[in-house]
């Protein structure tokens, strides 16, 4: 099973969501893993596959996820370009799954293994590993994604989805001050915002301790919190100063740093206030998994890496994926695969070299996870 070529032939696989078909897919690899039991589970149209390569009385789940973002028709033809192998989905997560596929062939486990391909990632995952997960139990799961060889996803942020409305004295544009306006108001509120929450810090040295002992650096792979004004709607017509206007936007922030320092930032007597949506962070320390079972699953991956002539880093991320649809029953799970570059652009690359080296890290993975 070559790896890249399998790359290739997912990439030519249409599953840009929306809509996210995943059934060809699925069938595609239903049929290169026809020597094991395979089961679909179907929700909403969208198809997840599960491979049971086999049975134990400790399991491990290697999975990662079908579906991409959408993209020109074009994309769906595979190009290797220095090194780089371009395509929509070629770094998420397709390079993954072929690494993943490829690590298993021909390994005899005296563990239970499974392989779980997912849909709807791109869209929350609750047509995908949510539902595929409350079926398919294990003891510990890894992710494909494209974190770089070198690097483990371990933690994730909050999100917060917050409505603002900003208030300012209406009138006409001859005869009222613009900086009266509502709209006037948010757009100098985003600016002082955007910068705001790029430069907030916070203590996690309890973190980089944990990691240190492991032998690892902690990285911060952007900010430790950042603001999106996603949508922003307001005035009545062109020569009327706006009295209201509304702002929606997309909150990130580090679990060491409070909810309450958050929203003390829109605290202010001209603007009100809605949060609207919440999802809690997920990770080591973050959530109902207990260290131990984190700290043996991530022995395991660390030395796989090590043993592969890496220095392995653990990676605190302000995006957020599959892990949560896991790590909510206590089970450990983090995220590794090949990496690549300009992820969701149309000129979207994985590295070639990162799948061929991905491919050993999970095998070796395997070979040690008999110790977990």
């Amino acid at each position: 099973m070559d790896p890249i070529e399998l790359a290739k032939e997912l990439i030519r696989i249409d599953t840009r969501n929306p809509p996210g078909n995943t059934s060809d897919a699925v069938d595609f690899l239903q049929k290169l893993f026809s020597n094991y039991e395979t089961r679909i589970y179907e929700k909403e149209g969208k198809e997840n596959l599960v491979i049971e390569i086999s049975r134990g009385k400790k399991t491990l789940m290697l999975s990662s996820h079908l579906d991409t973002v959408p993209g020109e028709d074009s994309l769906l033809n595979p190009v290797i370009v220095n090194g780089k192998l371009y395509g929509r989905g070629s770094c998420d997560a397709k390079g993954c799954i072929a690494a993943i596929c490829s690590a298993v062939e021909g390994f005899e486990p005296d563990f239970g293994l499974k392989l779980a391909f997912t849909a709807d990632e791109e869209v929350g995952g609750k047509n995908g590993l949510k539902i595929v997960f409350e079926k398919e139990k294990a003891d510990a799961v890894i992710i494909g994604e494209p974190t770089g060889c070198d690097s483990i996803n371990v933690l994730q942020a909050y999100v917060l989805a917050v409505d603002l409305k900003f208030y300012g004295k209406d009138g006409h544009t001859a005869s009222k001050d613009a900086r009266e306006s509502a709209i006037f108001k948010s757009a100098s509120f985003i600016l002082e915002m955007v910068d705001k929450f790029k430069s907030i810090r916070g203590n996690f040295e309890h973190y980089r301790q944990i990691f240190a002992e492991l032998g690892m650096d902690f990285v911060i792979k952007t900010w430790e919190a950042a603001i999106n004004p996603s949508i922003i709607k307001g005035g009545l017509k062109r020569n009327v100063i706006a009295k209201e206007c509304d702002l929606i936007a997309d909150i990130r922030f580090a679990p060491w740093i409070s909810i309450d320092e958050i929203l003390g930032f829109f605290r202010r007597k001209d603007v009100e206030l809605k949060v609207s949506g919440f999802l809690p962070a997920y990770g080591i320390l973050a959530d109902p998994v207990k260290l131990e079972d984190d700290l043996k699953l991530l022995n395991i991956m660390v030395n796989a890496i090590r043993e592969e002539g890496k220095n392995p880093k653990a990676v605190f991320s302000l995006g957020v994926g599959d892990s949560r649809h896991v790590r909510k029953f206590g089970i450990p799970c983090f995220y590794l695969g090949p990496g690549g570059g300009n992820l969701h652009s149309e000129d979207e690359f994985v590295f070639v070299s990162e799948i061929l080296l991905a491919e050993k890290i999970y095998r070796r993975i395997l070979e040690k996870f008999r110790t977990f």
